[in-house]
């Protein structure tokens, strides 16, 4: 700046002397001692401010902005301090529902056996049925098991099918079948509250085989059904989990229509059943659960099985995705979880679990207040019970999830990362991870991290007769 003004200022002075110099030879001037302080020093100056004041005045305010902006961030960094010192407790948002039963059935086996699998570094094996786009067999999470039972099959419909809808609607039934003797309990529960509570089914129930009995005359059967008043169950919801990948693939009707099958073979007429099919992507997997757990919390008269299956045991999606990838690791795996509003009642049936999942909220010790779970024995036992679904690899993943137990007794040893199973079929892997929670200890509470959402789920003491005398839904 002050080169700048004293370049300014030496340029007026040789070009003002320069031109008064030769003005007064050619006038024959004799200056006198005031002419020269004039000329040669108060009018190069004046000239100088006068070219220089629009850049000092830009200058001058520019000094003050910059003043300004540092005044203000100091500030900042200050209430950004205080902030940090006080961390923010938001407001959490619960859903709370009861667990009825879970499932889960992957390459690492079933149940609690998957995570024993997890706990070992199970990897991939080597399949000798799936290549990559160098005729080179891959490595892969196949289920053994499930080809002998899509090689069975002898239904000539599915044959039309994928190879990869075959095997997930394999993963599907097998999973019904785990919950035969539950999904018998609420076939019962929602005949007898139909029959209670309405009237416009006692037909179809009397048609449905299982209440015709062959010592019965036509007259008989169709004689009123006396039947003592019970909690109301109006329906059972039925939510398919797929990946959107099979989104223009997937065949509803066969799908439908085997499972139909399975739940009128169980008693529950279709007036009593619903099935939802929903195909989700990595991305819109926990907005698209909340809203769906958020359902179910608000069906006061209704209970719901949720299945998240995928598969990508299939050469055909192998050629399409491995193609220019170095190496490409394909899964499979299927989970369940029977969930229903608290307010629900099942005859002669209690909760395995409760299950409990809060978004909104980054703030551990608020969340420990609220669950009443400060101090548990769990938290100085090596046994891990923090089930992370998102990828430990990932250095923000990691810094996050420090981050936010950074405050608790949890520490590093007590996390088990289940990403890895998955190979590549990531869509509704965190899914998964989320039911497979209910398949840690009864001792424990067991806790599924997500970035987004956190979910906790323990076991339900045994309700005693005093405890169970909830009123009947009218």
């Amino acid at each position: 700046m002050v080169k700048k003004i004293l370049a300014t200022l030496i340029s007026c002075f040789i070009l003002v002397g320069l031109v008064v110099v030769y003005y007064w030879r050619d006038i024959q001037y004799q200056p006198e001692s005031a002419d020269l302080i004039n000329y040669f020093l108060i009018l190069p100056v004046v000239i100088t401010l006068v070219l220089l004041s629009p850049w000092l005045i830009y200058k001058a305010y520019q000094h003050h902005k910059e003043k300004k902006q540092q005044a203000l961030q100091a500030e900042q960094n200050a209430e950004q301090n205080s902030t940090e010192s006080q961390p923010i407790v938001l407001q959490s948002k619960w859903l709370k529902l009861n667990l009825y039963a879970a499932g889960a059935y992957s390459a690492l086996g079933e149940n609690d056996s998957i995570l024993d699998g997890i706990k070992q570094f199970t990897s991939p094996q080597l399949d000798q049925d799936l290549v990559n786009f160098h005729g080179i067999p891959i490595l892969s999470y196949r289920i053994a098991d499930l080809d002998q039972q899509v090689q069975s099959e002898d239904d000539e419909e599915l044959q039309f099918l994928s190879v990869r809808q075959q095997r997930i609607m394999a993963l599907i039934h097998q999973q019904i079948e785990q919950h035969t003797e539950l999904l018998a309990s609420i076939s019962d529960h929602l005949k007898r509250s139909s029959l209670f509570y309405e009237s416009q089914n006692l037909h179809e129930y009397r048609m449905h085989p299982a209440w015709i009995d062959p010592s019965f005359s036509g007259d008989e059967a169709n004689e009123s059904i006396q039947v003592e008043q019970v909690y109301r169950l109006d329906k059972l919801n039925l939510h398919i989990l797929l990946s959107e990948d099979v989104v223009h693939t997937w065949n509803d009707l066969s799908s439908n229509e085997s499972i139909q099958a399975i739940f009128y073979d169980l008693g529950i007429i279709p007036q009593k059943f619903h099935i939802e099919y929903h195909y989700l992507s990595t991305a819109s997997t926990e907005q698209h659960l909340l809203e769906l757990l958020e359902r179910i919390q608000n069906q006061t008269h209704e209970i719901s099985l949720i299945i998240a299956a995928d598969s990508e045991i299939d050469q055909e999606i192998i050629d399409e995705k491995s193609w220019g990838a170095s190496a490409y690791i394909p899964a499979e795996f299927v989970s369940s979880s029977c969930l229903a509003n608290p307010a629900v009642q099942l005859e002669q049936l209690q909760p395995e679990k409760s299950f409990k999942l809060v978004s909104n909220q980054n703030n551990i010790d608020q969340i420990f207040k609220e669950l009443g779970i400060d101090d548990l024995p769990q938290y100085q036992a090596e046994e891990p019970f923090v089930l992370v679904v998102e990828d430990g690899a990932d250095v923000k993943v990691a810094k996050k999830l420090e981050q936010f137990f950074k405050q608790s007794p949890v520490e590093a040893h007590h996390y088990l990362y289940c990403k890895p199973i998955f190979g590549h079929t990531q869509n509704v892997a965190k899914l998964f991870g989320l039911m497979l929670g209910a398949h840690f200890s009864e001792s424990q509470v067991a806790f599924v991290y997500g970035q987004n959402l956190q979910a906790f789920i323990q076991a339900v003491p045994d309700i005693s007769q005093d405890q169970e005398s909830v009123a009947i839904a009218d």
